[in-house]
């Protein structure tokens, strides 16, 4: 029945972390949202170790500036002020201090449950703003309208009438799926150990990128003088390094990543998930775009992904701002969106793929090469400004209009 079709003018497919910044971007907005998600939010962690997080830069920080979150979120990170960069076994290094160039905090670490927390009350009070969850997209069919949904809850099916269809549901997602967009996929062979450790000395807001005849590692400050890991291996070694006990595997990270923050203490539950980079071929299609790792799911070697997401969010807004959130133009929005996210897009999927090649090869030629680029960036002020510059991603920001 038609009655029983619900109708809204925008539904985001995925209510993780973009999803759910996507709905708080639009909290003023005239438009009335509908956020489906078919996870429920993961249990509280037992403790700092079991912690996990997200990286910042300063512009997310400035994205949550925007849309009046930023001071909920301030208290809950930790700032990176210093970089410390290096390979194992090789005599370059380069430590770069944010500060001098009055470019500090170079970015921040996040609790993820505290960002979903804040997030999520902030998105479930919005008048304009509702929220179906666990749910899941079925079915849909384009019509003049946008598109009709067909979906799955707890409760029982639901049909939805959507004006412009937004798809936040990460990697595999089942909306670009449903719109026939193809995406190339690059497996890298390889898996990422995620864990925190505490060490011995305090980490000082020093971010640590050490790049180990296994992989890259990095050891990222967080709160409480703890550090997240991420450690990066060929995919059959990262199994045999998640099969030992926590001493073992203590052991081996310090060896790999040496003391420069004393003696590594303890670690906490290991997670591993597999590595790829999935780029969709197309970003929208009539009434339809896809933002986040949907639209692109890139290497953690530098820890973009999720902040390429929050841009593809400030930029999507910032037109629907400027048409004052008229919906009766999209295809033409939706073509200056994907056009206007081209540099940003492709400078990130470059800069991660190529630093996950560069650091890859282990023969003596590339490594002394390694040795002298890491040196000469350490040497070189001027490097070390547009090295802090290009990765703040501030340059990628599109103005937004006063609300």
């Amino acid at each position: 029945m038609q009655d029983d079709i619900k109708q809204y003018d925008v539904v985001i497919v995925g209510g993780g972390l973009i999803g759910m910044a996507l709905a708080t971007a639009l909290a003023k907005s005239p438009l009335s949202i509908l956020l489906l998600e078919q996870n429920t939010v993961a249990a509280v962690a037992a403790n700092i170790l079991d912690l996990r997080t997200t990286g910042l830069s300063r512009s997310s920080a400035a994205i949550f500036q925007q849309v009046g979150l930023w001071e909920k979120i301030e208290p809950i990170v930790t700032a990176i002020e210093k970089l410390d960069i290096s390979e194992q076994g090789g005599y370059g290094s380069a430590r770069i201090d944010a500060r001098e160039f009055e470019m500090s905090p170079v970015g921040y670490m996040a609790p993820n449950l505290d960002l979903i927390k804040i997030l999520s009350e902030y998105v479930q009070g919005l008048e304009n703003v509702s929220i179906q969850t666990p749910a899941s997209l079925v079915a849909l069919e384009k019509n003049a309208q946008g598109y009709l949904l067909q979906c799955t809850s707890a409760e029982a099916e639901l049909q939805v009438q959507a004006r412009l269809l937004v798809g936040a549901d990460g990697a595999r997602s089942k909306l670009r799926s449903l719109l026939d967009i193809d995406a190339s996929h690059k497996d890298y062979g390889q898996t990422a150990i995620i864990s925190n450790v505490r060490p011995e000395k305090l980490h000082n807001n020093c971010a640590y990128e050490r790049f180990t005849e296994h992989g890259p590692l990095a050891i990222l400050p967080i709160q409480d003088q703890h550090c997240a890991l991420i450690w990066t291996h060929a995919s059959e070694q990262a199994a045999a390094h998640m099969a030992l006990d926590d001493a073992a595997f203590l052991a081996a990270l310090q060896q790999a990543f040496g003391h420069r923050l004393g003696r590594l203490e303890a670690v906490g539950k290991r997670v591993s998930y597999p590595l790829s980079m999935t780029t969709a071929n197309e970003l929208y299609k009539p009434a339809a775009v896809l933002i986040g790792n949907a639209a692109q799911s890139v290497h953690p070697v530098a820890a973009q992904g999720f902040n390429l997401g929050l841009r593809d969010v400030q930029s999507l807004v910032g037109l629907l701002q400027q048409q004052d959130y008229q919906l009766d133009r999209l295809d033409q929005l939706l073509k200056i969106y994907a056009d206007s996210r081209v540099t940003d897009r492709e400078h990130v999927i470059k800069l991660t793929d190529g630093l996950t090649r560069m650091f890859a090869a282990q023969f003596p030629a590339a490594r002394a090469l390694r040795g002298v680029g890491l040196r000469v960036l350490g040497a070189l002020a001027p490097l070390q400004r547009v090295l802090l510059n290009r990765n703040s991603g501030m340059r990628y920001l599109n103005h937004w209009f006063d609300q």
